[in-house]
């Protein structure tokens, strides 16, 4: 999954649960914390890969 996809997923998780139940659970608030540590990831290694592929600046 990309970074997007990941933060699409945590942001459903709340909104989700917000709607249903005004407020959000425990374990869903776990899943979209970790949803959300994984889009940092996920960003963080998108970015490496960009800079990897440009060519190199003198």
């Amino acid at each position: 999954m990309t970074a997007a996809e990941y933060r699409a997923a945590a942001e459903r998780i709340v909104t989700r649960d917000t709607y249903r139940f005004g407020g959000i659970n425990p374990d869903d608030f776990r899943k979209a914390e970790i949803l959300a540590q994984l889009a940092v990831s996920a960003s963080i290694s998108e970015a490496a890969e960009t800079r990897a592929a440009e060519p190199a600046q003198h």
